[in-house]
């Protein structure tokens, strides 16, 4: 028999009809559709990516944006806040410092008029401040 006469025999005929030549065209023409199509697919994946995180990243600035906004409207207030509690403190401080001077010169009129009762006035309460220390 010759090799010629009969193409399924051998597996190293190259005969025109090679069945293994067409499968293994038909198999790179496959592959090469398939590589097309996955490229063409990864060019549409990264389009909606960039597309996505595009979108994020312009909620994100806006949501920023809002966040600031409000921050430093409420920094505002606490400063308001702060500044009139400061200012009401400074008032009541005032107020407290006008008494003391007041007290203090009554206290001391009151020495220049009756020096014997300021002296025991300032005895007793040393003594009471004294003991009430010393518990």
């Amino acid at each position: 028999m010759n090799e010629s006469s009969n193409p399924d025999i051998g597996f190293g005929s190259s005969t025109g009809n090679d069945p293994f030549q067409a499968a293994k065209a038909s198999a790179m023409k496959a592959a090469e559709e398939l590589r097309a199509a996955a490229t063409q697919k990864a060019s549409e994946l990264r389009t909606a990516a960039e597309t996505k995180a595009q979108q994020f990243k312009t909620a994100a600035e806006q949501r920023a944006a809002e966040l600031k906004s409000d921050l430093t409207e409420k920094a505002g207030e606490f400063r308001h806040y702060a500044d009139d509690a400061m200012g009401q403190a400074r008032e009541t401080l005032g107020e407290a410092r006008e008494r003391c001077e007041n007290l203090l010169s009554d206290a001391e009129e009151l020495a220049r008029v009756k020096p014997r009762q300021a002296l025991l006035t300032a005895f007793g309460v040393g003594l009471v401040v004294g003991l009430i220390l010393r518990r």
